[in-house]
């Protein structure tokens, strides 16, 4: 009788044993599954996300491309505006700097003489 309830016991346990093992199967393979959709959808999303800021980073790299360009033409124009300043300050230092010319001696006419009779002495 022992023998026979060690027998159906063992039947029992190897009947369950195919269906328990595919049902842990299933079960991880679901789990795997939705796992995988997850990761998959998370890195959908961070592919959008990643597109989405190379196109604010092209934008903005166009945006200062210009204000450099804009920028260089500013500079160039002061530069200019500077160098302009500085040959008239240069010609107008030169101007300043230079001698006066004398004016022209005067012909047959002699500059007239002071005449003066003795000491001037202030009157009071």
């Amino acid at each position: 009788m022992e023998a026979t309830r060690r027998n159906e016991a063992a039947r029992w346990r190897r009947a369950w044993l195919p269906w328990g093992l595919l049902a842990t199967a299933c079960v991880l393979g679901a789990t795997g599954a939705w796992a995988g959709s997850r990761s998959v959808s998370a890195l959908h999303e961070r592919r959008v996300q990643l597109e989405r800021e190379a196109a604010e980073s092209e934008a903005r790299v166009a945006e200062l491309q210009a204000l450099r360009e804009a920028m260089a033409r500013r500079l160039r124009v002061l530069e200019q505006q500077h160098q302009t300043a500085r040959e008239e300050a240069l010609s107008a230092a030169a101007a300043c700097a230079a001698p006066p010319a004398e004016p022209p001696p005067a012909q047959g006419r002699a500059e007239p003489r002071r005449t003066t009779k003795g000491k001037k002495t202030h009157r009071r």
